[in-house]
């Protein structure tokens, strides 16, 4: 089963941020931007191509569904072949509606780029979409594996 997450960052007039199907886990996509997007450009390029399938340490290239290598992230719109509104960059006014928005999307952790690092906020269980009822925690800066030690 899936464990959803969103992907966002600062920008001058609120936040824009993707969706992420797989592994939204700290271990999982918390740990792949701490690790390989830490450049704003970088991100940029990642959420321009609207919502996530799977993250992988490289945006890559245009690749088939079904054959793809582990490092390439997949998109819903490039990759899977997906089309419509929903599945591209969304933009938020407030940290409030990008989080309203999240919580509706059934996200369990979302990713939040600004001032240079990562910080990350996780809410209660979910159980096929069903949440517990809780909102999102207050947001935590994340440390790389490497500066943890």
């Amino acid at each position: 089963m899936a464990t959803r997450s969103f992907i966002a960052r600062k920008i001058t007039v609120g936040y824009e941020g993707c969706y992420c199907h797989w592994d939204g886990y700290l271990e999982g996509v918390g740990q792949t931007l701490v690790e390989y997007y830490l450049d704003e450009d970088k991100i940029a390029y990642l959420l321009s191509f609207g919502d996530i399938s799977s993250l992988g340490t490289d945006v890559g290239s245009k690749h088939d569904f079904m054959d793809r290598s582990e490092d390439a992230t997949t998109f819903y719109g490039r990759d899977r072949g997906e089309t419509g509104t929903n599945i591209q960059t969304k933009q938020f006014p407030t940290i409030e509606r990008l989080l309203q928005y999240a919580e509706y999307s059934g996200c369990e952790f979302v990713y939040l780029f600004e001032r240079n690092g990562w910080r990350y906020a996780s809410r209660g269980a979910q159980y096929f979409g069903l949440s517990d009822g809780s909102g999102f925690s207050e947001f935590q800066w994340m440390k790389s594996a490497a500066t943890a030690a």
